[in-house]
């Protein structure tokens, strides 16, 4: 029995019971959700191609870094393994309990409490069911990373403050050769807080004070060419006055003039040699692979900014939301300016106010809404990123050593920034922002549980007794509260739509079950490409998983299934020579799905757009689909 009064024994035996039981919301919620547009068939022929031996950026397309592809294609490759629909599954199924553990332990970490950390893996589970409509997008490797980077953070510099650094750093360098938005967001943030609370860097306001104008200038760059667009401008002016909000907070935080480092230098410059090196052989290994440092930075650069131009999906948001983050200014240029007129005697009201903030971020994060108190409702964003100054914050009392008031501006920073991937496809992209802000509301819980146990210590031994009561039955009612809304409801309800649909007859797939209209749809779709032998095929758009489970490879260079927009005339009549070169091309065309890109737009007059509509005619009706041959010469 004494055993399972080990820390230690019961932290595993609850993150395990979280695991379990999130394993199996997690797999029927991935095994009845294939969202029409298909990314994941997208990524997983360019994973399949990359692992056979073609050449990134060259024969493959892909608008993301090369990290993701030497993790996941080399990871196919030397294995051995298929990349199949139920592989994809089963990788994200395991990456989306890692993250959430990862951010459950930095929850624990900044709070002390188990309770309050394995609430924080249920919030991070629960915002990253967004996972489910786009399996293998990069973005499911950029939330382990961000994970990652966040518990090495707040587990602090340690005894081996350089390693701990460079381990840090590694991380960022893979999630900027990930996904390049988010990278330098996330660099930013950790800049940001270095010349805001690390001593010898503070002091210097050269450095200073234009890191401080680029960071606060950032949304305002970076959507200045569509600030013509209402919600953009909302979102930038938004964005702006939360980040000005945690500047104002930090002037509370400014270094004492030769205060000791605690090793935050240290780590600091192993974050840089580790980002450094990482970078260097995550690049090295792709030019070596074949990729030419010009067509790398096509692929990072060039076609990731292009993706504006392929599809723009508008942030739900309003403008209370500005609103609310200029009144965020006003208050956090309050709230330092009275912490200089002397501390008063103990009160609850500073550890409430910290509690229900913390309490909102997390309750948001997970989409749980007990209370309609939402600048912009439908989205989980809005409402933490003008909260987030408040973990900026130091309760009163003691002075913090440098790197916790390092990561007091860290984590909010980081939180604020990487809001800023809603620009300009708001889709999943709202989900995986709303994780950063788990470690904010933790930081926010920590501070405001410390000033109510100071409180309730100055208030005698029963009301510090009456506090751990409290504070043991609310946490342990807000853990399960976040299991039956995240957990068990999500789980219940896959559970029903998995046995009342059907499983995909494919080899590779089974795992995916549809409604049975659309099973049979594709079902057909596969049968038809056999049977009329299709050496190769294209879609308009493509639906990139026909072709995993037609077992018809791709013609390079993959196109993606928003190729209409996406490839330049170049690359779509490259794809157009492999399928007149090839003995038996075939198409399938469905204009419903199509204008979820044209957006009402004609398509662009471009080779593979022509080559299809005009050289091809439909053989057979399914569904929304049309099979088509090439047409007879005349």
């Amino acid at each position: 029995m004494r055993r399972w009064q080990d820390p230690a024994l019961q932290a595993i035996g609850l993150y395990a019971v979280v695991a379990m039981a999130a394993a199996v919301a997690a797999y029927f919620t991935l095994s009845t959700v294939f969202a029409p547009y298909d990314d994941e068939g997208t990524l997983l022929v360019t994973l399949q191609a990359f692992a056979r031996g073609d050449t990134l950026y060259s024969d493959v397309y892909s608008p993301y870094g090369p990290f993701y592809h030497e993790l996941f294609g080399g990871l196919f490759a030397l294995s051995g393994q298929d990349v199949t629909t139920n592989a994809s599954r089963t990788i994200v199924l395991l990456l989306w309990l890692a993250t959430s553990f990862l951010y459950g332990l930095a929850a624990q970490r900044l709070t002390g409490r188990l309770l309050l950390g394995a609430t924080a893996m249920i919030a991070a589970f629960g915002a990253l069911f967004v996972l489910a409509g786009e399996p293998m997008h990069p973005q499911v490797l950029c939330v382990v990373l961000l994970g990652g980077f966040t518990l090495l953070a707040v587990s602090g510099p340690g005894r081996r403050a350089v390693w701990a650094g460079a381990g840090a750093g590694a991380l960022l360098s893979a999630l900027a050769l990930t996904k390049l938005n988010l990278g330098v967001f996330a660099v930013a943030a950790v800049v940001l807080a270095a010349v805001l609370v690390y001593e010898p860097l503070q002091r210097r306001r050269w450095l200073r004070w234009p890191a401080i104008a680029a960071f606060v200038a950032m949304p305002l760059a970076l959507t200045a060419r569509d600030l013509s667009v209402g919600w953009v401008r909302d979102l930038a002016a938004a964005e702006t006055l939360a980040i000005a909000a945690i500047v104002v907070a930090a002037w509370s935080l400014r270094p004492r003039s030769g205060e000791p480092d605690d090793g935050t230098g240290r780590w600091l410059l192993g974050a840089i040699a580790g980002f450094a090196v990482a970078s260097a052989a995550i690049l090295l290994a792709i030019v070596l692979n074949g990729s030419a440092p010009a067509d790398i930075y096509n692929g990072v650069v060039t076609e990731a900014m292009r993706v504006r131009e392929v599809n723009m999906t508008e942030f739900p948001s309003t403008p209370a939301a500005v609103d609310w983050a200029l009144a965020a200014v006003a208050a956090a240029a309050l709230s330092v300016r009275l912490r200089g007129a002397g501390a008063g005697p103990p009160s609850i009201w500073p550890g409430l106010l910290r509690v229900a903030a913390g309490l909102t971020i997390w309750l948001a994060v997970a989409g749980i809404v007990p209370v309609a108190l939402n600048p912009s409702a439908g989205n989980p964003d809005s409402l933490p990123a003008v909260l987030a100054w408040i973990a900026v914050l130091a309760p009163a009392g003691a002075p913090e050593p440098p790197f916790k008031r390092f990561l007091r501006v860290v984590l909010p920073a980081l939180a604020v920034a990487e809001t800023l991937q809603v620009y300009p496809v708001a889709g999943s992209q709202m989900g995986i922002a709303a994780l950063a802000y788990v470690p904010v509301g933790a930081l926010c819980l920590a501070d405001g549980l410390a000033v109510l146990r100071h409180w309730s210590e100055a208030r005698g031994g029963m009301a510090l007794a009456r506090f751990g009561i409290v504070v043991g039955i609310v946490s342990a009612a807000l853990a399960a509260d976040f299991a039956l809304n995240s957990i068990a409801r999500p789980a219940a309800n896959g559970i029903i739509e998995y046995r009342d649909r059907e499983p995909l007859p494919f080899a590779g797939a089974g795992q995916l079950r549809l409604p049975a209209d659309e099973a049979a749809t594709y079902a057909r779709l596969v049968e038809l490409l056999q049977s009329n032998r299709c050496s190769e095929f294209i879609g308009y758009p493509n639906i990139d998983s026909l072709y995993l489970w037609s077992g018809i490879e791709a013609p390079p260079p993959q196109a993606p299934g928003a190729w209409i927009e996406a490839l330049d005339s170049e690359r779509q009549q490259r794809v157009v020579d492999e399928l007149r070169a090839t003995p038996r091309p075939c198409a399938i065309r469905s204009d419903a799905r199509a204008e979820l890109w044209l957006t009402g737009e004609l398509p662009p007059d471009r080779p593979l757009t022509r080559y299809i509509l005009d050289e091809f005619e439909p053989v057979e009706e399914v569904g929304e689909f049309q099979f088509m041959l090439p047409a007879p010469e005349r």
